[in-house]
């Protein structure tokens, strides 16, 4: 018995040695200005997190992964990645990571004289009984769903998201557009952060998109993310056979179909036919 007990409290100090917690402060090289709000996870392994508003984040790895990569990215600048026993070995004596500003590179879209038409994109749905929330409220929790355009090129001009529960944290979000590979999110297809504040009661967010001037070609994916810690959820309107909800558990996590449901996204465009 004596010798299970030992064996026993040696195995959780092997675990508890391989589990690491990662802690630095993400900083503009330049600068020196820390960088809020930046994505940070294990490629592909829903291990993630999102930096505060001061740049720090607080990423706990759990065993088994100390030979996976880190990915450190933020729109407007040049993607990081790491090795996990590297980047713990390097936090252990210097916790500031510098990321440097990288231009966004756009393909430049041709608008001809062709007619122009006006569309209203996504699930209209707003109904306050069939709802669709965050799969939590962790750092980099992701839900969205793909938008089928009917022209090309396409305008995005407002953004709508139907709110069906009340008393909601007034949580801060990311609203991010990405392209589709294969009917999935690809790469993002913003040049700068659009934050957005959850509204406390029921009824519709809306954001104007005409000062990122978004333009897709293709159908793309829409999706808010939770990048503020807060307690509580907030739930959307959905419809059930509708477009399905694709979600993703953290920062740099795989993405997911969830169900046929659809949640209560719209995106409100112009497109030249």
């Amino acid at each position: 018995m004596k010798h299970f007990i030992t064996t026993l409290i040696f195995l959780s100090a092997v675990a508890a040695a391989s589990a690491q917690t990662l802690k630095g402060t993400l900083k503009d090289a330049q600068t020196g200005e820390p960088l809020p709000y930046v994505n940070v996870g294990v490629v592909k392994k829903n291990i993630g997190t999102v930096s505060d508003e001061n740049g720090k984040f607080t990423l706990p790895v759990p065993e088994g992964h100390s030979a996976d990569t880190v990915r450190i990215s933020m729109i407007g600048y040049a993607t990081r990645d790491f090795i996990v026993a590297d980047l713990a070995s390097r936090l252990s004596s210097n916790r500031d990571i510098q990321l440097k500003e990288q231009a966004t590179q756009l393909k430049e879209i041709v608008v001809t004289n062709r007619k122009q038409k006006e569309k209203l994109l996504g699930n209209k749905t707003e109904s306050q009984s069939v709802t669709a929330s965050f799969t939590s409220n962790k750092l980099g929790n992701e839900v969205g769903m793909v938008m089928r355009i009917k022209g090309s090129p396409t305008l995005l001009k407002t953004f709508s998201a139907s709110i069906a529960s009340d008393k909601n944290p007034e949580v801060k979000m990311r609203l991010n557009f990405y392209s589709v590979k294969k009917g999935m999110p690809d790469a993002l297809i913003t040049k700068e952060n659009i934050i957005v504040t959850a509204p406390r009661s029921s009824g519709k967010l809306t954001v104007d998109l005409t000062p990122y001037n978004i333009m897709v070609e293709d159908d793309f994916f829409v999706s808010l993310e939770w990048i503020e810690d807060a307690p509580g959820r907030i739930y959307f309107s959905a419809a059930l056979l509708a477009t399905p909800i694709i979600s993703r558990d953290t920062s740099q996590g795989e993405w997911k179909k969830l169900s046929i449901a659809g949640i209560g996204f719209t995106v409100d465009t112009t497109y030249w036919k």
